[in-house]
């Protein structure tokens, strides 16, 4: 009897040893491992035009007359793609991007072949939890446009704010209406996966990812001429149509440069 219950007890260590969080099973103990640097280029466009200035006026590939006045969105779980398909997510990898600016630090990144890389759009329920003051990451999420209510809690953060004026009519020719778009909630935080690009990570060496973000992508849809799809600001309005509709949009705002 106590051989079978000394049995039954390492079984058991055993088969709890084998459960391990995703982040620990796409990274094991490489603390010796050589690496080198994974850095994100990321550029805010519609369509075939960079965006340079907030409140100026650009014309998507039908011709239709959009302006951002806000575009941030945070970025996060960033994962890289090994040749065997398996992965490798960067550590407590997050990216608050913003208009003015396009460089970020993605991580440290064992040396090695890839042939993809695979993000989120928003922050992980944990995270979306927090409040600023108690994250180590509170440098970016002290921002008050990224709170869902007047505090960033309990309603949690804005993972994508896009704010702007597009033109509504069917034949391009009207006055440009106002829309936001504030996207949140634990049900849209948005997987998106890049095409698949082989690229190297030398040891100490710094390798770049330049990815277009297209905010014209969004309106993939929508019915524009209806003033109420124009408009999606509370944690309430991200469980409505039109709040699915942009955020199953989402994915497809992100192409290789």
């Amino acid at each position: 009897m106590k051989k079978i219950i000394a049995y039954i007890l390492m079984l058991s260590l055993v088969i709890t040893a084998c459960k391990k969080p995703k982040e620990e099973q796409n990274n094991p103990d490489n603390s010796n491992t050589p690496k080198g640097t994974l850095m994100f280029h990321l550029h805010t466009y519609i369509d075939e035009h960079e965006v340079d200035l907030y409140n100026a006026v650009y014309a998507n590939d039908e011709g239709r007359s959009l302006s951002l006045s806000v575009a941030q969105l945070y970025i996060s779980e960033i994962e890289l793609v090994k040749l065997d398909g398996s992965g490798y997510t960067i550590p407590s990898s997050k990216i608050f991007k913003i208009l003015d600016q396009e460089t970020f630090v993605a991580g440290e990144v064992p040396v090695g072949n890839y042939k993809g890389i695979k993000f989120k759009v928003g922050l992980s329920n944990s995270d979306n939890a927090k409040l600023p003051s108690a994250s180590a990451d509170s440098a970016i999420f002290k921002h008050s446009e990224m709170w869902m209510g007047v505090s960033a809690q309990p309603d949690g953060y804005v993972f994508m704010n896009v704010q702007g004026t597009i033109d509504t009519t069917s034949d391009l020719s009207g006055a440009m209406i106002p829309f936001t778009y504030k996207i949140g909630g634990n049900l849209n935080y948005k997987q998106v996966t890049m095409p698949e690009k082989n690229f190297s990570i030398m040891e100490n060496q710094t390798e770049y990812a330049h990815i277009k973000i297209n905010y014209n992508k969004l309106f993939h849809g929508v019915q524009l001429n209806d003033i109420n799809n124009l408009s999606v600001l509370t944690l309430s309005d991200n469980s409505g149509v039109v709040a699915q509709k942009v955020v199953n949009n989402i994915p497809t705002m992100f192409i290789y440069e």
